[in-house]
């Protein structure tokens, strides 16, 4: 008996371990009127996913562990249409070589790994979420850690409808583009702690919703977050059941995040 507890014990261990999630959690690149452009990198044992938020009628365009466009280096790009694996520079280009000018080369067929699992739209804001084997092999993919690390970030994103190359993106002849580095950490994700639930209703919601915590806890708060990262309520829960007025919110989807003492739980709202 006490061989199978140990062994049992050992198994939830190795589930739990190889379960975990680290994630950069929701970055905001760039609030540019009209160019809003966020991200979010989550990375467990095996899976990447990469969530790219933005306007429906630009393109975006994330590239890994690089501050500049260097040959070799792995991108994605949302391109008004599809997502496409590519990498910076061209067949033979050596790897090092500044690839600015240059349309990001697409990954050659069978080796175009990111796979779109959630394509939405809801009132001008695009949600793609993808995702794809944290090392697939390919010597043009980056290959994610799941582990506590930081990650450089090349990003982009611009007007879609034109052929002009700036520093090796597509923009729009008359339209603007923006550009920029940084750096994410990768942390543990909460959720990976997170026991108890708590539920959402009406979602989608239209005057208001009500949050339901399985049990009441001190000091729970919440914070509502829009696509963009921006914090638009902040709360203490005081009982099992709160009701927050969301009638002065614009249409959209929101990111609802309960925290306590000991864990922090996040789930999507639909605003009509």
């Amino acid at each position: 008996m006490k061989k199978i507890t140990l062994a049992l014990i050992g198994l939830l261990y190795f589930n739990i371990a190889f379960s975990q999630t680290y994630t950069t959690g929701l970055v905001q690149l760039s609030n540019t009127s009209e160019l809003e452009y966020s991200i979010q990198i989550d990375v467990n044992s095996t899976i990447t996913t990469l969530t790219m938020i933005g306007p429906d009628d630009i393109w975006l365009g994330i590239g890994f562990d690089v501050q500049d466009m260097i040959a070799g280096k792995d991108v994605v790009i949302y391109d008004g249409v599809s997502l496409t694996d590519r990498y910076y520079g061209y067949p033979g280009q050596p790897e090092g070589q500044l690839a600015q000018g240059l349309i990001p080369s697409e990954d050659a067929e069978g080796e175009r790994d990111w796979t779109t699992t959630s394509d939405t739209f809801v009132d001008g804001v695009r949600t793609i979420v993808a995702t794809r084997e944290n090392n697939t092999g390919n010597v043009n993919d980056y290959v994610f850690s799941p582990t506590a690390t930081s990650i450089d970030l090349v990003w982009a994103r611009g007007n879609y409808h034109g052929n002009e190359m700036v520093d090796g993106f597509e923009l729009d002849w008359h339209g603007i583009g923006n550009r920029g580095i940084t750096m994410q950490g990768l942390t543990l994700s909460q959720e990976d702690f997170t026991v108890n639930d708590f539920d959402i209703s009406p979602n989608p919601a239209n005057t208001n919703f009500t949050i339901s915590l399985p049990n009441f806890t001190e000091n729970a708060t919440i914070s509502v977050y829009d696509v963009l990262g921006k914090k638009v309520f902040n709360g203490k829960l005081n009982s099992i059941s709160s009701t927050i007025d969301v009638s002065q919110w614009n249409s959209g989807i929101y990111l609802v995040r309960v925290s306590t003492e000991n864990a922090t739980l996040t789930k999507r709202l639909v605003k009509q």
